[in-house]
């Protein structure tokens, strides 16, 4: 083998390692865009999240706030309802109170009207006993006047 041969060998594998190498590279290359597309695509991605992430922020602090107003109305409706149910138990407790008092004045009325009963029955019981007594007082007077009568005849 000469120096020829040689120089032509190396050159061969000088050109076989340069053609591997250049294969390499365009693989690599392939790779690096392939990586690229992916890094954009990643990198939309992560942006897209991100505003996804912001608008769900958001949301939640709007939430936040609405379940703020929410509590506060329920608080008021509870104090209201609170407030009505006091209202109501006062307004029956004052209806109680006047039922009883008509109650009262019911069964006073009632015995006031028992009383008039039994004076009336005595009343005319008295009554009765007068028109008897008149009507015996004028039996005898009847009478008398009758026998005076005859006494003058």
């Amino acid at each position: 083998m000469t120096l020829r041969g040689l120089q032509f060998g190396l050159l061969g594998l000088l050109v076989l390692a340069a053609a591997l190498q250049w294969g390499r590279d365009l693989d690599l290359r392939a790779e690096f865009a392939a990586e690229g597309a992916t890094r954009a695509k990643l990198a939309a991605d992560l942006a897209s999240a991100r505003a996804e992430g912001e608008s769900l922020r958001q949301d939640l602090a709007e939430l936040r706030t609405q379940l703020d107003r929410t509590r506060a109305q329920r608080a008021d409706a509870e104090a209201e309802s609170r407030k009505q149910a006091a209202e109501f138990v006062a307004r029956t407790k004052d209806w109680q109170q006047a039922l009883r008092g008509w109650e009262d004045a019911v069964k006073a009325r009632d015995e006031r009207l028992r009383a008039m009963q039994e004076r009336e029955q005595q009343i005319l019981a008295r009554l009765s006993a007068a028109v008897k007594h008149a009507e015996e007082a004028t039996a005898r007077a009847e009478e008398m006047k009758a026998r005076i009568e005859e006494g003058k005849k």
